[in-house]
Order: C-alpha cells, then structure tokens, then sequence
C-alpha cells in the first residue's frame, strides 16, 4: 500500500493498477489527496492477482461506476456527457504457466466484460504476453513491437483482432529502454514489455508510457 502513496508524483485522473496481492476487496480515500483508491483482493493463498483503479478527486463526479469482477478483471464507467460512457478495464492475465484452459477461460470473460455498450473501449494492464513483428494485414498492430512472439501473445492477438481493439503500445516509437515492463528475476535480469494498453479508437491516445514495479 506504501508503494501505490509513490504514485501520487505523477499527473493523472485514473490509475489502473494489477498484482496487488490483496487478501480482499479494499476501497478506502487517502486523507492528504482525496483521491480514492479501489482494489480487489487476490485469489489463492497466495493471493494472485489483484486489480483495480486509483481515482483523482477532481474526476470522481465522472465515474459513474467501479465494478471488481476478479482477482484479474475491474471495470471502471466514465460519464463522456451526451455520449455512452466510456468503459476502461484494468486486466491481470494468467501467464502460460497457469495453462491454455485458464487463459481461454480470462479471455472469454473478457470478452463478456466488453460487450456492454460504451462510446469507447481501453483495456490496460499486465498481459503476460510478448507481441513481436507486425503481422501482415493487420491494422491492430503497429510497426514499433518487440522482435519474438509468445504463445500468450499471439493469444492477446487474435482477441485484439476479434475485439477490434488497437495494441496502442506498438503505435508510438520508443527507446527500448523505456518499453520493458518486467524484468526477470533471473541473474541476467532480461527485460520484457508484457504490459499493454488497448483501444477502440487509437485516434484516443496520444502516447504510451510504460511503468514498470
């Protein structure tokens, strides 16, 4: 919990937030910001997963709603005026440790999740899953990727494909320094971009940061 409080260096209106490793469902408003934090717990005894949002006071009146769905799935409704609401889904994926059948299973209640009539659709968080080269034919995919594929992202990119939802990371040119989003534990400490964010429209993003810890 210390660690999220570090967050509050940054501008920002909503923090999406995953692997928290909670024991359950907390949502709680910090007394020197009023911004509120909302995070569900993890599953397992080991507590797995973990997700949800951290809101800035100054948009709270916008959010029309937060919903914890899973220890890998939150909702969060943003109020766009005259137009349908704005649907942002903070996403913790299983990695292929956990099995085809689990992951199949994460995508499919994504799917579900998405569904709901929205104006617009971003879905952020840890995917454990490399997306490599740009395939051909494809508009979902940009040209700035990593070299390699994973079994895991080729998954994530068949549901974008089928979801219509843009890989917005691959649009915006980065030093590779700044792309990684996890690094191994290993003695060679490797470095992966395993995070992404998508969209509906990437028309709606301006840039792609990542932050990794």
């Amino acid at each position: 919990m210390e660690q999220l409080k570090t967050l509050h260096r940054f501008k920002y209106d909503i923090i999406g937030i995953c692997e928290t490793r909670a024991r359950e469902e907390q949502r709680m408003m910090w007394k020197d910001t009023g911004d509120e934090l909302i995070i569900g717990g993890g599953s397992g005894t080991h507590h797995v997963g973990g997700v949800g949002f951290i809101i800035n006071k100054k948009i709270a009146d916008k959010v029309i709603e937060v919903i914890i769905h899973s220890s890998r799935i939150a909702t969060l409704k943003l109020d766009m005026g005259k137009r349908k609401p704005l649907l942002i889904v903070q996403v913790y994926a299983p990695h292929i440790g956990h099995g085809i059948e689990e992951i199949e299973s994460f995508y499919s209640e994504l799917t579900h999740h998405l569904k709901q009539p929205t104006s617009q659709k971003l879905v952020i968080g840890d995917f454990n899953a490399k997306v490599g080269t740009r395939p051909v034919n494809t508009r979902y995919v940009g040209k700035f990727t990593g070299r390699n594929w994973s079994d895991t992202g080729e998954i994530l990119f068949d549901f974008a494909e089928h979801q219509r939802l843009y890989v917005a990371n691959s649009f915006f040119q980065k030093n590779e320094e700044k792309r990684w989003t996890y690094e191994s534990s290993n003695v060679r400490k490797t470095r992966h971009e395993i995070g992404y964010g998508l969209c509906s429209n990437i028309q709606m993003v301006e840039n792609v940061d990542s932050s990794a810890g």
